[in-house]
């Protein structure tokens, strides 16, 4: 009798551990793709898919070549971030990744050369820059070796970044300068330089040029309260978004309105009221 109930009594622990277990992996299975779908969103928004995909012949991101590299951006070829082992970033480490997004510090030890954001990316969180890491695990594998071509002048040095805290997302201002400021990377464009940085006392100010899809020399347009002031919030979401201005023109097609687009609306609105808080500053 003692016998059969100690049975029963081990046969339930079992079961209780193997429950417990079941429940731990699902647990740990969610919390897995709530990170890379976090992470899927982050790249999106972060523009990051325009500069390290491939173009097709009418200038569009060729899906077929997600992530593979190659596009000239700024003098250099952005590099392959599919999982590809030796073309890409397959045989880097999590830790190297992310030291090379916030710290600009290739595992070599060698810089990640401007136009790369890291300048603003030093200021994603841990759980995001994360969440982008484990993203790029999924990306499929796509060989495509990339020539590192020799920049003009020196990278910049930054100090390293060791930990981040999130954003307080109930904060709207804070967590809008976040989403303005280091993931959608605005200033990058649209703040004058000081020796290949942007001058933080002019933020917004506008006044760097690029060249236009299709030909053309483009002035990133003044952001602050100054040129904006006068816009409804559901015009500047239409600028973001669409590349339509607040008289119904079309802007010029330099920002990725279609990424911009996957923005949540209450993100949106949190960028929005951050940009009217920004010190309203002249034209350059």
């Amino acid at each position: 009798m003692h016998q059969s109930v100690g049975i029963r009594f081990a046969l339930w622990g079992a079961l209780v551990v193997l429950a417990l277990a079941a429940a731990q992996t699902e647990t740990s299975r969610a919390a897995d793709t709530s990170a890379v779908d976090r992470g899927r969103y982050l790249m999106a928004i972060g523009i990051c898919e325009s500069c390290h995909t491939p173009k097709d012949a009418e200038g569009k991101s060729d899906k077929e070549r997600y992530l593979a590299g190659g596009h000239r951006v700024g003098g250099l070829l952005s590099s392959n971030l599919t999982s590809d082992s030796e073309t890409g970033l397959g045989s880097w480490t999590d830790e190297q990744i992310i030291a090379s997004i916030r710290n600009g510090v290739r595992p070599d030890g060698g810089p990640v050369r401007p136009p790369m954001g890291t300048y603003f990316y030093r200021n994603l969180s841990d759980a995001d820059v994360k969440a982008i890491v484990a993203f790029l695990r999924t990306a499929p594998a796509i060989k495509n070796p990339v020539e590192r071509l020799a920049a003009r002048g020196p990278a910049p040095k930054f100090e390293p970044v060791q930990n981040v805290l999130d954003p307080d997302r109930g904060d709207m201002l804070v967590y809008g300068r976040y989403l303005a400021e280091t993931i959608g990377h605005c200033f990058q464009c649209h703040t004058p330089r000081i020796n290949g940085q942007p001058d933080q006392a002019r933020l917004g100010a506008g006044g760097n040029t690029y060249t236009a899809r299709g030909g053309g020399t483009i002035m990133a347009p003044n952001i602050t309260p100054t040129r904006l002031g006068s816009w409804s919030d559901d015009q500047i979401k239409s600028a973001i978004t669409k590349g339509v201005r607040a008289d119904g023109g079309q802007m010029a097609s330099v920002m990725d309105y279609d990424l911009y687009a996957r923005m949540t609306e209450s993100d949106l609105s949190a960028m929005i009221a951050y940009l009217r808080k920004i010190p309203p500053i002249s034209d350059p």
